[in-house]
C-alpha cells in the first residue's frame, strides 16, 4: 500500500508540473474562458499565474518537506478549477484546443469543434488525491490521532 501511495503522489506532483508547463505552450483553457466571458484579464495574466501555482504545487508535492504545502495548494488550484468547470464561463465539456489560425480577440471559429470532459474529471481526481496527501501528511505529523488528557492526568492518544 506504501508503494501505491508514493506512485499516486509523485503522478499527482507530475502531473500538476505538466499542466504548469502546458499552460506556457498548448494550454487553451484561459483564451476559452475569456472568450465566454469577455474579460480580457483570463489571459495570458490568470493563465500564467495558474501555470506557475501548478509548477509550484507539483514541485512541493514532490519534495517530503514541504508536501503538505503542495498538496493544500493543489486543493486550492483544483477547487478553482472545478469551480471554472462549473460555471457557463467554462463548462464540463470544453473544446479540445485552438485551430492553427486563431488569434486574439477569440471567437468561436478558433477554437476546434471536438470537445472533452478530460480536465474536468483530472481536477476531481487531483482535488481527492491532493486531499489524501493532506490526510496522510496530517496523521504522519501527529501520531495516531489527537492526545487527550484523562482526569487522572496521564496523556493518551486517541483511538481513531
Amino acid at each position: 500500500m506504501k508503494t501505491l501511495n508514493r506512485l499516486l503522489t509523485i503522478a499527482l506532483g507530475l502531473f500538476l508540473i505538466s499542466a504548469g508547463v502546458a499552460k506556457f505552450t498548448t494550454g487553451h483553457v484561459f483564451q476559452y474562458i475569456e472568450f465566454k466571458s469577455g474579460i480580457d484579464l483570463f489571459y495570458p495574466f490568470v493563465n500564467n499565474l495558474t501555470g506557475i501555482a501548478e509548477i509550484l504545487a507539483g514541485a512541493a508535492i514532490l519534495y517530503r518537506p514541504t508536501r503538505l504545502i503542495g498538496a493544500v495548494a493543489a486543493i486550492g488550484l483544483m477547487i478553482g478549477a472545478i469551480g471554472f468547470h462549473l460555471s457557463p464561463w467554462l463548462g464540463t465539456s470544453i473544446p479540445t484546443g485552438l485551430l492553427d489560425d486563431a488569434a486574439s480577440p477569440w471567437d468561436a471559429a478558433d477554437f476546434a469543434t471536438t470537445t472533452s470532459s478530460g480536465t474536468f474529471v483530472l481536477a476531481i481526481i487531483s482535488a481527492i488525491r491532493a486531499a489524501s496527501i493532506v490526510r496522510t501528511e496530517l496523521k504522519a505529523r501527529h501520531g495516531a490521532g489527537p492526545v487527550v488528557e484523562p482526569a487522572g492526568g496521564r496523556k493518551a492518544v486517541a483511538q481513531a
